[in-house]
């Protein structure tokens, strides 16, 4: 008991509860409106460098004896894809990066999207 109100230790627990209750409550949802962006939320562009940069990806892959999980990891990439490229290759090995083109279904759309992650091992 105190000498402002007449509560006792367990109701003063149970409103300590509910008090810290709302406030986490109160944080997640504030955290949540303004975390996530909204359908209106302005589209920011991000330029890098200028057009003469090559630019190339997080981390390369040579097609020749990549795994089929880590070709799934290529933008476009799917485990189909990554299997024909595998049976490809037992039959011919990449020379260059476009002789991916050479795998059906990899036209030159999935090309450009994949082709800053590729690296053929030069012999």
């Amino acid at each position: 008991m105190n000498k402002y109100f007449d509560f006792s230790s367990k109701q003063i627990k149970f409103l300590l509860f509910l008090v810290v209750s709302a406030l986490l409550l109160g944080s997640v949802q504030f955290i949540k409106h303004f975390a996530t962006p909204s359908k209106n939320s302005p589209k920011f562009e991000v330029h890098i460098g200028d057009n003469t940069k090559k630019l190339t990806g997080i981390f390369m892959l040579d097609p020749n004896n990549a795994p089929a999980d880590s070709l799934e990891l290529l933008p476009g990439i799917g485990k189909v894809l990554a299997d024909r490229i595998v049976v490809y290759r037992q039959h011919t090995q990449f020379k260059k990066e476009i002789d991916i083109t050479d795998v059906r279904g990899i036209g030159p759309k999935l090309y450009e999207k994949i082709k800053p992650y590729l690296q053929v091992q030069k012999d």
